[in-house]
């Protein structure tokens, strides 16, 4: 065999050993993606498990910790700043048009500031209302908002695009 013909041989073998390399890297690269996905949902999991940890035999201080944890959910759902109140949380979801956390609110207002008493029946319906609240809101990271805007960035017609960029540059 002359010099030629073995070059061929080696450029096709390297060129299968490289394709194999790239299909393995985009299935890690899938599998990753898939894991993060998982990892978020598995936040929102975690704040459906402790309300569900709640004991509801004791009403006035089970009304407490479901606060906590619907407050802590509102802070990192909805990026929330600062410790706000059920009044605030109550004009924020209805800006945002979102029913079911409104009404969570308004219940939460109704409970802690007109002195209606919870009883058990009541305590569990809040619970359910923050469950759906929590289940319809998924929780995202700054790493998933950042592949949302280049995601989006890709969509916008590039004289639109053009239009942002100038708009920004002149601020």
């Amino acid at each position: 065999m002359t010099v030629l013909e073995n070059i061929g041989y080696i450029l096709v073998g390297f060129i299968a050993i490289v394709s194999i390399f790239l299909v393995i890297l985009a299935l890690m690269e899938k599998k990753l993606k898939i894991r993060v996905f998982h990892g978020k949902k598995a936040r929102n999991q975690f704040y459906i498990e402790e309300i569900a940890k709640i004991n509801i035999n004791m009403p006035e201080e089970s009304l407490r910790a479901l606060s906590k944890q619907a407050k802590s959910f509102f802070r990192e759902a909805f990026h929330l700043g600062g410790s706000q109140d059920y009044s605030w949380l109550q004009n924020y979801f209805a800006k945002k048009n979102n029913k079911k956390a409104f009404e969570f609110c308004t219940e939460m207002i109704k409970y802690f500031y007109s002195g209606q008493k919870i009883n058990k029946e009541l305590l569990q319906g809040q619970i359910a209302l923050l469950a759906e609240v929590i289940s319809s809101n998924r929780i995202i990271t700054k790493e998933e908002q950042k592949e949302l805007d280049k995601q989006s960035q890709k969509n916008i017609p590039i004289t639109q695009r053009n239009f942002l960029l100038r708009a920004l540059k002149r601020k």
